[in-house]
């Protein structure tokens, strides 16, 4: 009973009280005239073009969704896209007075519905600030990928009103809880002996490719001595019909092999057709497939090994190949090793005969399969086999995960581009890639100092009132600073008492209600109960949580907390210090990583796979890079309060060495992201130039105008184009015909329904053609069909604005969206203020997104004046 109590609190959630009836906003009813000449005929019930219907809306706007209506209307009226050009046009006057009464209208709304927008759903901790808190109260890291998703609704993950919770989600938080106060006992438990394991990568690595040299070349050679005895009788007179015949079947592939493509081989396939041809049990095989398939394999691959026998330093190190063989060196932790933070450390060089591009490595765990490998990270190698380089990583080992460590060179994540990326260069040289990179040693030890967690959970004593002093303790932190009830604390005593009774050690049973205090609404959820006739201010507690999920997706720090349970984080200026504190903190990547990965819609970034034909480079590697550099770059924005519209054009990137070698920018190595000075011209600097965006504007092998085009108007000009209307025609009428990106856009916009929203998102598309795919920079594109090149031509991304100024390049393009800050502006207000306060930004919000960007723009636009006028805002400050 007293555990299905507690669960139930969980579903509870608290309704606001509405306050007294505003007056509403009214429009002139004489304005009516206007809508009927000049919109009603496109939005009625029949047609509702746009899927829009403006016969019926009402002109007294009592409801926020009837204010952000109306806005949108007045935002297409200013400019100018309704009425359509070829549609009437209404005299400059007569719009000028609809205009200025719906903006004065509009602006009375605002006033009168302030109270009722803007409520704040009751909201849980989503994934990442989940992760965050148990890290940050037990020092242990959880997997929480089985819980639902937080956001289904294309809102951010802080948003409350995108949240579900169930009774399955319950018991997985308890399993969840179980497992991390389990985790943070045994590294407790784990001792102060040091661990260590090393592999020589000589020891296997030489002999795996000594063995397989010797091995295939024997194989070879009794294949050789078998397939002369068989043509031996093929010569026979009895025998040359039907050698002939064979021999010309072998021209055909036969997939029954394995092999794809023909081959002379195929002709000893068959020998059992050869009258007194031997068997090939008699030169040591256990069939024909078994031949067939260890001549195969010296064909291909035995220039690959030889060519290894002839590498330099294999008698102190082995090279790791690319594909086959000794593909991948690894190092184990002892299974008797405790949990806990360890450092693997490997010494490597690279081959200075590879191309730049392949002298990386990548850190991870390998699965079941070959090619299932778990990245943990990309590694550059600059040392020489004259002077290696050591490469260390922090790995983590838990109490039930792998323990097996490994390196590989950079790759595609499939088995199918390695084979073909082995074949590719075999058919090109008749040899294998070039070994790139060399290893001397490989090694594991720990465990290191980890983090621990911010709560102990010794008792002072072995009975009820040492285990009721580390609940208490341990509840008072995970609820942030709100001390639980008495009689809460009482049944969570009675639950460790129970846990007793069957036979637990004191440690065990404190772990039940430290469990369910982690499964309870006061740790999954942040508590701001609401008000009783409106909005209310927060108290200390809640406002440094508010803040800290904000800027940490963690919860409150000591000082944080000091703060709020003293009243001085409600004063203005001990806030805004407390701003900045956090934002110099590294925790606040995690602000940047949550918020920037949602704002600007970087989760397309996984949507497809890259060709790996078409972008090799752009492995998952040089993908995660990629999306680190947007993050990087804001961070660097933020740590030096430097403009926004930075993000717009700027004149310097923040890169490592990977991302430096996939750009081609020379003078860049090393894993860390830094600041580098571009050259004038470079097309490099801001969003527009980074690969991670543009790869989401294509499908994984082509560039899309019309996606880049649409997320330039949504993310960067705030101008997002409507929805496609659901009659869209198929181009499937162009398909065959060798047409380039443009000629099939024009294409496109023959259509009605298409050219209204096109002719604003395609040319803002085809500016941006000069980057391919992935986000390389090229001059020409090809079109490519059935694997060869059937079309090449010169990029030409001239165009225009609609109704706006034109553009000769990419350059000139991005310009003019850098002259424009106040819309982006604007769309990062209103994405700020939605992630912070957990709910959507609407309508009653203007005046908020208003005065951020005032004070912001006082300042060139710097980032953290965006964040201190939301953090001073009443609506920040309020439930």
């Amino acid at each position: 009973m007293r555990a299905g109590l507690l669960y139930m609190l969980l579903l509870v959630v608290l309704a606001p009280v509405a306050g007294a009836e505003p007056v509403p906003a009214r429009l002139n009813e004489t304005q009516r005239g206007f809508f009927r000449d000049y919109c009603v005929e496109c939005h009625n019930a029949e047609t509702q073009e746009g899927m829009l219907r403006l016969d019926e809306i009402p002109f007294v706007i009592e409801s926020v969704e009837q204010a952000d209506r109306w806005q949108k209307i007045l935002n297409q009226l200013n400019s100018g896209a309704m009425p359509p050009e070829n549609a009437t046009q209404p005299e400059p006057a007569r719009k000028a007075d609809f205009l200025d009464v719906l903006s004065h209208t509009l602006v009375t709304a605002r006033k009168t519905l302030g109270d009722q927008g803007g409520r704040i759903t009751l909201r849980r901790l989503n994934q990442r600030e989940y992760r965050n808190t148990i890290r940050a109260l037990l020092g242990v890291d959880v997997e929480t990928s089985d819980l639902p998703a937080d956001s289904g609704t294309g809102t951010f993950d802080t948003v409350g009103a995108s949240q579900y919770m169930s009774g399955d989600q319950i018991e997985q938080y308890l399993a969840l809880s179980r497992r991390a106060l389990d985790e943070s006992s045994a590294r407790a438990a784990g001792g102060t002996q040091h661990h260590r394991a090393r592999e020589e990568a000589e020891d296997f690595g030489n002999r795996r490719m000594d063995s397989l040299f010797k091995r295939t070349r024997e194989l070879h050679e009794q294949h050789a001595s078998w397939a002369a005895a068989v043509d031996a009788a093929a010569e026979r007179p009895e025998n040359l019909d039907i050698a002939a015949v064979l021999r010309e079947k072998a021209k055909k592939p036969r997939p029954s092999s394995g092999v794809p493509y023909p081959t002379p081989l195929f002709f000893y396939y068959d020998w059992d057709q050869i009258k007194g041809a031997p068997p090939p049990t008699e030169f040591g095989f256990n069939d024909a497939q078994a031949a067939f398939f260890s001549e195969n394999q010296y064909l291909h691959f035995f220039p690959y090994y030889d060519d290894y026998q002839k590498l330099p330093g294999r008698e102190s190190g082995a090279w790791l190949l690319f594909y086959q063989a000794y593909r991948e060196a690894y190092v184990s932790a002892g299974e008797d090793w405790p949990p806990g933070t360890y450092t693997l450390r490997m010494r490597v060089a690279a081959n200075e005969a590879a191309p730049p591009e392949r002298r990386f490595l990548e850190v991870g765990q390998r699965g079941d399969d070959v090619s299932d490998f778990t990245v943990f990270g990309a590694h550059q190698v600059t040392g020489t086999l004259d002077d290696p380089q050591i490469i260390e990583r922090v790995v983590q080992i838990s109490t039930d995960g792998k323990r097996e460590f490994a390196i590989r060179e950079k790759r595609p994540n499939s088995r199918t581009a390695e084979i073909r990326s082995y074949h590719d260069e075999f058919e090109k040289t008749g040899h294998g890639p070039v070994p790139a990179i060399w290893i001397d040693w490989l090694e594991i030890d720990g465990p290191g100092d980890a983090p621990s967690g911010i709560v102990s959970l010794t008792a002072d004593s072995q009975g009820r009132a040492g285990a009721r002093d580390v609940i208490e303790r341990f509840a008072t932190r995970a609820f942030r600073g709100v001390k639980p009830e008495p009689e809460y604390l009482d049944r969570l005593v009675a639950l460790f008492e129970s846990r007793l009774d069957v036979g637990d050690d004191f440690d065990d049973a404190l772990k039940t209600p430290l469990s369910v205090v982690l499964a309870s609404p006061g740790f999954l959820y942040l508590s701001e109960p609401s008000g009783n006739g409106g909005p209310r201010k927060l108290d200390g507690f809640e406002l440094a949580s508010r803040l800290s999920y904000f800027l940490w997706s963690a919860p409150p720090d000591d000082e944080l907390l000091a703060l709020a349970g003293s009243e001085e984080l409600l004063e203005p200026d001990v806030l805004a210090a407390q701003v900045d504190r956090m934002l110099d903190d590294g925790r606040s990547h995690e602000f940047v990583a949550g918020f920037a990965h949602q704002w600007l819609g970087l989760e397309r970034l996984d949507f497809f796979q890259f060709d790996f034909r078409l972008h090799r480079s752009f492995d998952d590697s040089t993908k995660a890079a990629a999306r680190e550099e947007v993050y990087q770059t804001i961070a660097l924005l933020l740590r030096e309060n430097l403009s926004l519209s930075r993000l717009l054009k700027s004149d310097f990137a923040v890169i490592n060495g990977l991302l430096a070698s996939y750009y081609g920018i020379d003078g860049v190595t090393g894993d860390e992201f830094r600041r580098i000075d571009l050259p004038d011209h470079s097309p490099r600097g801001g969003l527009l130039g980074m690969a991670a965006i543009l790869a989401m504007g294509s499908n994984g092998q082509v560039t899309s105008p019309v996606e880049r085009g649409a997320w330039v108007l949504r993310k960067l000009l705030n101008d997002p184009p409507p929805p496609a209307p659901p009659n869209v025609p198929q181009l499937a009428r162009l398909d065959g015909q060798l047409l380039n990106v443009r000629e099939r856009l024009r294409a496109h916009q023959e259509q009605p329904q298409c050219a209204n929203c096109h002719r604003r998102i395609d040319p803002l598309g085809l500016g941006l053609e000069n980057f391919d795919a992935a986000g390389k920079w090229r001059t020409e594109d090809t079109l490519v069909r059935d694997g060869s090149v059937r079309k090449t031509w010169p990029i030409k991304p001239a165009g225009a604005f609609f109704n706006g100024p034109e553009f000769n390049s990419y350059l000139e393009l991005r310009d003019i969206i850098a002259s424009r800050p106040d819309g982006f502006a604007r769309g990062f207000s209103e994405s700020l203020i939605e992630y912070a306060l957990g709910r959507p930004c609407g309508f009653t919000d203007a005046d908020l997104t208003a005065a951020m960007i005032q004070r912001a723009r006082s300042k060139d636009f710097a980032v953290r004046e965006f964040i201190q006028a939301l953090v001073a805002s009443s609506a920040f400050r309020s439930k």
